[in-house]
């Protein structure tokens, strides 16, 4: 007798670059998450060869890589996507990213590929400046083009209603996940560490504020960005020997060695670091900004951007982070463990191949 075979659906992920990030993090995760359900074969879509790529590598089955995803439009990468798609014949697309959103949603339409699109934080809202309702606009007409649209927070979700006007039917919400990191508390390094690229949105500048009325405790402000050298020229004008810049560390896993995790910023989707911080145990200093109420109950602070205020919350948070490091563990493996959500997106992904066409 003979057995029949389920065939294994194939998904394309895009994203514009293939470096270290919150976006590039969530894409990584999943595609290591999809293997591991012998469910779906994946492959990618990127700029370059870099640490995503570097870290799939094993678990994908082709790349598409064109630098050309970079520019604000290109016809020749949009022809060359829409050649690879045609090749690889994916089941559904997961764009990701403001790029690979545009590139992947008029792809899918012209190829009639279903088009997931995942907000990892509305940057046309947050980041737009004065051509915000124009790209507000534009996030609205992709819509249409995608057959759903995926938000990582609840309060991604109520921006894409208010904000951007798309249709509810089209939007599915489920928080960010990760797989838990291994990592052993052996020793305390330093007291607080951020990781985080190094650019406007994440105000590290306040942060150095606030250490400079905390003498007795330290920071490592791991990331790199084209602010490093105003920011480095920042703590030496204030004579803090009590910051570390540690520079940007592909894959940084030690958060064990710190008692507090902080991401102090302007704009944010749902933190991939403050995740991994959570695994590990610590708890969390916060802006209150996009979904990071979510990720905060019993175990850390929501803070405005104040420099007086975020020393307090840093003070407060290190003097009590043993009750507050066992709440971040148990609200990170009861809401954000990837080990226990990855079933919720199998099932979305499916579902969404199942409904109708994007539009």
């Amino acid at each position: 007798m003979l057995l029949s075979l389920k065939m294994k659906n194939k998904i394309l992920f895009i994203i514009t670059k293939s470096e270290t990030g919150g976006a590039q993090k969530f894409v990584a995760e999943q595609i290591m998450a999809l293997y591991q359900t012998n469910e779906w074969n994946c492959i990618i879509a990127t700029n370059q060869d870099g640490w995503l790529t570097k870290s799939v590598s094993q678990y994908i089955t082709s790349s598409f890589l064109d630098k050309r995803i970079e520019k604000r439009f290109s016809f020749t990468y949009i022809t060359n996507l829409i050649q690879f798609i045609k090749r690889e014949q994916p089941d559904i697309v997961i764009a990701n990213s403001a790029n690979g959103g545009l590139y992947g949603r008029i792809a899918g339409f012209l190829t009639a590929t279903k088009v997931i699109y995942v907000s990892h934080g509305w940057s046309s809202i947050y980041n737009g400046g004065r051509f915000k309702e124009v790209f507000n606009f534009v996030e609205y007409i992709l819509s249409y083009l995608s057959a759903s649209i995926l938000c990582i927070s609840e309060t991604d979700k109520l921006k894409a209603i208010r904000n951007i006007n798309i249709p509810i039917n089209k939007i599915q919400t489920i928080p960010n996940s990760i797989f838990p990191i291994k990592s052993d508390k052996t020793f305390i390094k330093t007291d607080f560490v951020t990781v985080c690229r190094l650019i406007p949105p994440k105000r590290v500048d306040l942060l150095i504020d606030a250490m400079s009325l905390l003498p007795n405790y330290s920071l490592d402000i791991v990331g790199n960005g084209y602010l490093l050298p105003e920011l480095k020229k920042k703590a030496n004008q204030k004579q803090l020997k009590n910051i570390n810049f540690l520079g940007e560390i592909p894959g940084f896993q030690n958060f064990a060695n710190y008692k507090v995790f902080c991401l102090i910023s302007d704009s944010e989707g749902m933190p991939m670091s403050a995740l991994e911080a959570m695994s590990c145990g610590l708890p969390l200093i916060l802006s209150d900004v996009g979904g990071c109420k979510e990720l905060i109950y019993n175990n850390g602070i929501l803070v405005s951007n104040n420099p007086d205020e975020i020393a307090s919350a840093l003070k407060y948070v290190a003097t009590n982070s043993h009750d507050l490091s066992i709440a971040s563990t148990q609200l990170f493996h009861s809401k954000f463990n990837l080990n226990n959500t990855i079933i919720n997106y199998s099932k979305y992904y499916q579902e969404t191949l199942g409904s109708g066409s994007n539009i």
